[in-house]
């Protein structure tokens, strides 16, 4: 992820990188201080960087979900893995904050679609979180709904990562 730090006061977005906005007043927005300049080389690489990141931690989301629906009945390691699950949510979410907060550059075309699928991922995301969540605190209704999540992340990450 390079070196980023919790926005907080700064803006609403998350993640920014530490070194670009570790000067600016909280009144500023981040969105209006870069919306208009184009992308250095650096900064390009790393928004691509980010979106392939992002498909390797949605598919290691899916292989632990895997590994959970296979071990649905045993409890302790049915925990750790959706323990491991939800870290793995987490950084899925890091990763799609960096993407939206790089989207602010002019980086391609396809930078406002990339920027709306990731704002509809990071809502997933966050929803995907919570069911998690409830399933361990004992939902029995819980592994369905994450199911029914987990094949509708798989498809908008890919949707994402197919926009050029």
């Amino acid at each position: 992820m390079g070196n980023c730090i919790v926005a907080g006061a700064r803006g609403s977005l998350g993640f920014v990188p530490s070194r670009m906005y570790a000067g600016k007043n909280s009144g500023e927005s981040i969105q209006d201080e870069t919306a208009l300049k184009p992308a250095t080389k650096k900064q390009m690489v790393r928004y691509y960087r980010c979106i392939q990141e992002i498909e390797k931690t949605t598919t290691g989301i899916v292989n632990i979900f895997n590994d959970a629906a296979e071990n649905v009945d045993k409890t302790d390691e049915f925990n750790i893995i959706l323990q491991s699950l939800l870290t793995r949510l987490l950084d899925l979410h890091k990763d799609l904050n960096l993407l939206i907060q790089l989207s602010f550059y002019k980086i391609d075309f396809s930078v406002h679609e990339r920027k709306d699928l990731a704002e509809k991922i990071k809502l997933l995301v966050s929803n995907l979180w919570n069911d998690i969540k409830g399933t361990l605190e004992g939902n029995p209704f819980g592994f369905a709904e994450i199911e029914i999540k987990m094949e509708n992340l798989v498809k908008q990450t890919g949707d994402l990562i197919k926009i050029i």
